[in-house]
């Protein structure tokens, strides 16, 4: 036992294989903790497993006795350092270019950050926390793009300066929180930290008071007729939503919004991407409470409904899902339509549903839907004579 040990303490393949079992323990340590490595750390573990491979072959080489292992043990050593130079040498030189950064613009803790450019056919800068030369936040908190094109954003070459066009804020669970492009000029009215309306206008105002306010505040003066639908909670809290444009395919955008000082000032609620939802034309909506909605979405005309359906949130807005109509035997027809949006009845939630038959007359049969589980699944109740 006592010369295995001797044996062991000696080898170098065996304090190679140790160091990157013990990287890989920190690694999974703190990457558990929200943290990750810097590029300096990977390289210098890479070099290591380089050179303690190579060093440990040529240790065997030299306590070798025969001859044939000798040279066994040569070829071998060739092949793995050819193999474990070129497998080095291409993940350094695919490693993102790394640049330390005093702050960022929109970050309001005006903290150092560490960015990462992307760069093939597009170009954009991933920012996370920095920490120290060792380590840096696991999650990115900001994406800045600079659109198409291959390049570094850093290196100002010949005095150009390359222009960020749009620039994304991110949660720890990698969800857009925040979007804005420049190259849209802003017209919003907002308020900052001390009450105080400001006008956005255009990107260099946004860049001055960008700490200055929240930047979900919405205007206030949206036009009448662009208000699809508003309910109000309790005189002080509302909810509405606004229509904000038409798209292709019979489609419109909307945003959910909300106030909570009597229509001052609003916020959107969204937890999407693009900070708006699609509908089709026709769409009706409706809030039970401020965190109880449904939309009733026709679909597309002309394909029975096709893309629509009634869906419903749960949390004010943010997200929407589809709910479950379950299809009683009852009704021979396959297809059900809703007539308007849910409503509540005598503390039960309800919901008209119709069926179309064109050999029957009247075509059209009505029935009442109820829901048990605040609007998330309907069942059949009656017939609405």
């Amino acid at each position: 036992m006592k010369e295995i040990i001797n044996k062991i303490k000696f080898n170098i393949f065996t304090y190679t294989v140790m160091y990157l079992l013990i990287f890989t323990i920190i690694k999974l340590i703190i990457n558990a903790c929200g943290m990750e490595f810097m590029h300096c750390v990977y390289i210098f573990s890479i070099c290591i497993a380089i050179l303690g491979f190579v060093a440990g072959m040529i240790q065997i080489i030299i306590k070798a006795n025969e001859k044939s292992t000798k040279i066994c043990v040569a070829i071998c050593l060739v092949c793995i350092t050819f193999f474990l130079t070129i497998f080095g040498s291409l993940y350094i030189a695919f490693l993102p270019p790394e640049h330390i950064i005093a702050e960022h613009l929109l970050k309001k803790d005006k903290k150092q950050m560490v960015g990462y450019v992307r760069s093939f056919l597009s170009t954009e800068v991933d920012y996370y926390d920095y920490y120290n030369v060792f380590f840096r936040s696991k999650y990115k908190s900001i994406v800045d793009d600079y659109g198409k094109g291959g390049f570094d954003p850093f290196e100002e070459k010949l005095g150009y300066k390359h222009e960020v066009l749009e620039t994304r804020l991110y949660n720890k669970e990698g969800k857009i929180i925040y979007t804005h492009n420049y190259n849209i000029k802003q017209n919003v009215t907002v308020i900052d930290s001390n009450n105080n309306k400001i006008n956005i206008d255009d990107k260099t105002n946004y860049e001055t008071d960008i700490n200055s306010y929240d930047t979900n505040k919405l205007p206030s003066n949206v036009p009448e007729e662009d208000i699809l639908y508003e309910k109000n909670i309790n005189g002080i809290k509302k909810i509405r939503v606004a229509y904000l444009e038409s798209i292709l395919a019979q489609r419109s955008i909307v945003r959910i919004e909300k106030t909570e000082d009597g229509g001052k000032t609003w916020l959107s609620v969204h937890d999407t991407y693009d900070n708006y939802i699609r509908i089709n034309n026709g769409a009706e909506f409706v809030f039970i409470d401020e965190n109880i909605g449904f939309i009733n979405d026709p679909g597309l005309v002309g394909t029975d409904g096709e893309n629509g359906g009634l869906r419903i949130t749960t949390n004010g807005g943010k997200t929407f899902e589809n709910t479950k109509i379950i299809h009683p035997r009852s009704i021979e027809e396959r297809n059900l339509f809703i007539k308007g949006v849910p409503y509540e009845e005598n503390g039960i939630l309800k919901v008209k549903i119709y069926t179309i038959n064109h050999s029957k007359e009247p075509e059209k049969t009505y029935y009442e839907f109820i829901s048990k589980d605040k609007g998330e699944n309907w069942e059949y109740s009656k017939i609405i004579k």
